[in-house]
């Protein structure tokens, strides 16, 4: 599979280091329509790689407090303060309309002209999921009449609850279309998730299904509940693997951050994870960070990239660990157990709610080469609290949250919004008292405010800013939505 890999992820190497448009989403820089869909689906899975694997992860990983900015450098500062601006997302809007989904929606119509069904499912289900990140990143985007050049030159915004609708309905027809699909020719070493396995593809769509029903509990609780009696969720990752340690061929975000920039020390690790992980004796802190200059993990206060370096030496503060071969996650079992956990808690079951969040722990320490470890945190500092259904969601969004880092940060930003976990504080780490027990008014686990962040007292980023490159260009596109202004599904 690594050849197909290295052919469309360079991709990936390329899309961030290129320069911001002015252009449309209706303007597609990609691939020629006419292509095959067995070249089409790498293509598009590519691009959605890069922008999920880059830009997303980078800015949800400091949003939910995994990283902070380095005080030696200044890549990511306005990320780290949430100075963003409408430039800010230009790239991920344009990749994902122009790149991704042009892709994704040219190999789905040619793959249903000649009855490919194989094809369209992953088609249909990535296209699905990448419209799930745009949706819950930005709350209202072209979605009904997007990518359809010809007929819609300014495509409408939709909220936020049609967008959803509209891909569970994705979703179903995906799922619906299994059977058609199980004689086909299978896309191999081309479908860098699965390798062609449409059964999981399958699971992957039912999986997405009811990660999105849970945005609204109370009105998909039926089904949900039908969702759950079935089964059928994912029992493998939805990830690309196969990078190597080679220019071109690594990681997205090893490739920009370590590979090309002029440092490879910006990204270090955020003083409320590290606080998070030291209380408890954590041992996945040794596969989130690397040790400093004076061979202990230490973060940085979040937002703390203009402390001086004679209080805090850059040297000292534990770097993000990245590695050139990690894998980019669309959805993880880790995740999947959690999901069903907290569908679980919501019903009232607590038996079948703890054991899919024990699942889910376990799988959170396993992917890290904790296995072992794991039966005695969950017997111990991380037991199931099942006092309350308010309980029980504490504890499988909180082990979430700590499971997200150097993986899925963008679910751990979701989820803070979404659950209101981890608490969103109002005291800073301070520098003093950085290095072992936070001060003594913070709660370990909460969020704290960034030190130099431009908002308001007590205000935390909620979205993506719709990006220039669509409103200046799009007579449809609505007014700038402030990055504090929560979603509908938000708590």
């Amino acid at each position: 599979m690594k050849k197909f890999i290295y052919k469309y992820l360079i991709i990936a190497s390329l899309i961030f280091s290129a320069a911001s448009c002015d252009l449309d989403i209706n303007e597609n820089p990609s691939f020629p329509t006419t292509a095959d869909p067995t070249m089409l689906i790498p293509s598009g899975m590519a691009w959605s790689v890069s922008n999920l694997g880059v830009e997303v992860q980078l800015a949800t990983s400091m949003w939910s407090q995994h990283y902070t900015q380095n005080n030696a450098s200044n890549q990511y500062t306005s990320y780290d303060s949430y100075n963003i601006t409408n430039t800010a997302f230009n790239r991920l809007w344009l990749h994902e309309y122009a790149g991704a989904l042009t892709d994704l929606y040219d190999a789905r119509s040619q793959s249903e002209k000649i009855g490919e069904w194989q094809y369209w499912i992953t088609s249909q289900v990535l296209i699905a999921f990448d419209y799930h990140i745009l949706n819950d990143l930005f709350g209202t985007i072209p979605f009904t009449q997007a990518v359809n050049f010809d007929e819609y030159k300014a495509p409408k915004f939709d909220d936020s609850k049609t967008v959803n609708a509209g891909i569970i309905d994705l979703l179903d027809k995906a799922i619906a279309k299994g059977t058609d699909a199980a004689d086909k020719t299978s896309l191999e070493e081309k479908d860098l998730v699965y390798g062609g396995d449409i059964s999981k593809w399958i699971e992957f769509a039912k999986t997405l299904k009811l990660k999105i029903l849970m945005r609204d509990f109370d009105a998909n609780k039926t089904t949900i509940q039908t969702m759950l009696n079935a089964g059928g969720f994912i029992t493998e990752d939805a990830r690309v693997n196969g990078f190597e340690d080679k220019e071109n061929k690594s990681n997205p975000l090893y490739e920009y951050d370590r590979r090309k920039l002029n440092t490879k020390y910006n990204i270090k690790a955020s003083a409320t994870m590290i606080a998070y992980l030291s209380a408890y004796n954590d041992p996945r802190i040794e596969a989130y960070y690397e040790t400093g200059d004076k061979g202990d993990f230490r973060g940085l206060p979040q937002g703390g990239y203009n402390i001086a370096q004679k209080i805090i030496a850059a040297g000292d503060v534990s770097r993000a660990r990245l590695a050139a071969t990690d894998p980019v996650y669309f959805m993880s079992v880790v995740e999947s157990h959690f999901i069903q956990a907290e569908a679980y808690a919501r019903l009232g079951d607590k038996t079948k709610a703890k054991t899919s969040y024990e699942a889910g722990v376990t799988a959170a320490f396993d992917r890290w080469g904790f296995a072992d470890k794991a039966a005695a945190f969950l017997a111990g500092v991380y037991k199931f609290n099942d006092a309350s259904t308010e309980d029980m969601i504490k504890s499988i969004i909180m082990q979430k949250w700590v499971a997200s880092v150097r993986c899925q940060a963008w679910d751990a930003f979701f989820d803070i919004n979404r659950t209101g976990y981890p608490e969103l504080g109002t005291e800073y780490v301070t520098v003093q008292d950085l290095w072992t027990v936070p001060n003594s008014n913070y709660v370990v686990g909460k969020l704290t405010p960034s030190v130099n962040s431009v908002l308001s007292a007590g205000k935390y980023p909620k979205r993506f800013l719709l990006p220039k490159n669509s409103t200046d260009n799009n007579p449809n596109a609505p007014a700038v939505i402030p990055i504090t202004d929560k979603m509908w599904w938000h708590k």
